[in-house]
């Protein structure tokens, strides 16, 4: 049983450590209060690490020492001595010296001395006269660590974070004290608690962080795999702080806070960049931040990376490679569509091929590719931009959505005269799709005579290896879904772990619809279409709904039949 040894005027006080982690610092949210002026806020903090414990600086004003050395994280053997300030505490773990003398000691019985009796004796007392203290409140810190401790792969860690404004300049170092030099302490606590933040975004793959100011608190939220999750609360003060960092990195003035400001900013982590959008709204509490995490390393950047059954991604590469035709993707927003197209722009040979794309705004960096931002207060419109880009010489068009008939008509012409045009459309599914363009006015010939496939796309979590249970499929479940489930015994449930944030889920794939067009189908089209008149020709062929493919995620284990439900529902 590990216990911390704090000697202080009035005596010797001894806390013991638990599987939770123990914070040490200034502020009385800690859970060891010091009085020393030379100790930090937040300290550092001593938490459970492989069997044992370790010892890890917070960015401490004037860093912590194990042995008489400044250590930025060390794991603690029986009997080492840690400086904070003034204050010395002594780490004391008599499994780690009783382990010891078994080894060196062939009779292990007879070496226990009195003074290790008394030693285990005073432990036990310890026990009972501390076991409130372990139970105490956690800080924002350590709750953030939970998050940030639960991933797999830990390849870095806060201090590696340099904070890069929007001008390309790196105005917080990367620093393995996890505090700037020279910068103030509660300059300095805003800093460290934003980049914990971002740390908690990395590890979790979020792709957004919202910052909300409440009554007396700020709320922490993390939207992960399209799911929102609350991660900490924090002070007002602290809020503050972290607001203020954030409009520095953006350049946005700090004493405006009631208007609606964006900006963006960058970081720099082990000689990676990732980029970050950020929006302030004005609310009755004070002024809300959403950042946007655009890192695309979480994204799939091939067509094979997709998870395309075969004959589909046979398709779809035979249609990206071809001189002239229109790939429509269609979905909701944030289903991944733009990801998909641009991993069918990737099968190309962007320097033998004249690629433009239009997009609002532009996601991803192709290179070799002109990538050209929508600019309404300029007018310059999706339609208006894609009539100039004709005189472009271009071979390959990627028109980012179709929101109008003229972007509309305008696309499928190009695609008529020996353009390869790519687009997205809002629809429910692929068959919708066909029903939307006719709805925005462009002529039956045109979408029968331009589109070449329809695909359609949704999200889906994974269920967490770690946690997810098997089960034995209800006959309700056997009968939706139906000849899938023949010599399926089991299908799988979440349940939760810490390593997916006790959600049951981690990760997301995309699950498809592919519509191909073929004469029968385009005849139906010049005639009077109907859904049920689509639906049998496209079954006469290879044609899988979204719920469909989805429902074969389920019988391989990787999701479950209410996930499925819940994005791909025909009801």
């Amino acid at each position: 049983m590990a216990y911390l040894e704090l000697r202080t005027p009035q005596g010797v006080k001894r806390l013991k450590l638990a599987e939770t982690s123990i914070t040490i610092g200034r502020l009385g949210d800690n859970t060891v209060v010091l009085s020393d002026e030379l100790a930090s806020r937040h300290h550092c903090i001593i938490e459970p690490w492989q069997g044992g414990f370790r010892l890890r600086d917070l960015g401490s004003r004037n860093g912590t020492k194990l042995n008489e050395n400044r250590i930025k994280t060390e794991a603690l053997d029986n009997g080492d001595v840690v400086m904070i300030g003034t204050t010395e505490l002594r780490f004391i773990d008599p499994d780690q010296e009783f382990s010891r003398k078994r080894q060196e000691t062939p009779d292990f019985s007879a070496a226990i001395d009195e003074d290790d009796q008394n030693l285990q004796a005073q432990v036990t007392v310890d026990v009972d006269l501390h076991a409130a203290v372990v139970d105490a409140p956690t800080s924002y810190e350590r709750k953030l660590h939970e998050i940030i401790d639960g991933a797999l792969e830990k390849p870095f860690d806060e201090t590696d974070i340099s904070l890069v404004d929007n001008r390309g300049v790196t105005v917080h170092q990367a620093t393995s004290a996890g505090l700037d030099a020279g910068t103030d302490e509660d300059d300095g606590e805003g800093i460290r608690a934003f980049r914990l933040m971002l740390l908690a975004c990395f590890r979790a793959r979020a792709t957004d962080l919202h910052i909300e100011p409440r009554i007396d608190n700020a709320a922490i939220r993390i939207r992960v795999d399209g799911y929102m999750l609350s991660a900490v609360e924090i002070s007002m003060a602290i809020f503050q702080r972290v607001i203020g960092v954030v409009k520095i990195l953006c350049q946005i003035d700090t004493s405006r806070k009631n208007v609606v400001q964006d900006g963006h900013f960058s970081v720099s982590v082990k000689g990676r960049r990732v980029d970050y959008r950020v929006s302030f709204v004005p609310s009755m509490h004070g002024q809300k931040v959403v950042v946007r995490v655009l890192d695309s390393s979480n994204a799939p950047s091939r067509l094979h990376e997709l998870g395309l059954v075969p004959w589909m991604y046979e398709r779809l590469r035979t249609i990206a490679i071809k001189d002239a035709g229109l790939l429509l993707a269609c979905g909701p927003t944030g289903c991944g569509k733009t990801t998909t197209l641009y991993s069918c722009l990737r099968e190309l040979d962007v320097e033998q091929r004249n690629t433009i794309t239009i997009e609002d705004p532009v996601e991803y960096y192709l290179e070799g590719c002109t990538q050209i931002p929508i600019d309404h207060k300029q007018d310059n419109t999706f339609a208006n931009i894609l009539r100039s880009v004709l005189r472009q010489d271009p071979d390959v068009i990627f028109v980012g959505e179709i929101r109008d008939t003229e972007t509309a008509t305008v696309g499928m012409q190009a695609a008529m005269t020996g353009h390869l045009v790519y687009t997205t459309v809002h629809s429910k599914d692929s068959i919708g799709a066909v029903f939307r363009l006719l709805d925005l006015g462009v002529e039956a010939y045109l979408v029968a005579n331009s589109l070449d496939v329809i695909l359609a796309q949704r999200l889906v979590r994974q269920l967490c290896d770690t946690c997810k249970k098997p089960v034995k499929p209800t006959p309700a479940q056997n009968m939706k879904m139906g000849r899938l489930m023949e010599g399926v015994p089991r299908i799988y449930v979440p349940t939760a772990c810490k390593r997916c944030l006790k959600t049951g889920f981690i990760g997301r794939r995309a699950i498809f619809e592919l519509l191909d067009f073929n004469d029968a189908m385009r005849d139906v089209v010049l005639k009077k279409p109907t859904i049920q008149g689509i639906r049998e020709i496209a079954e006469q062929g290879l044609f899988n709904s979204l719920q469909q493919s989805g429902y074969q995620l389920v019988a391989q284990g990787a999701t479950s039949i209410e996930e499925v439900d819940r994005v791909a529902s025909s009801d």
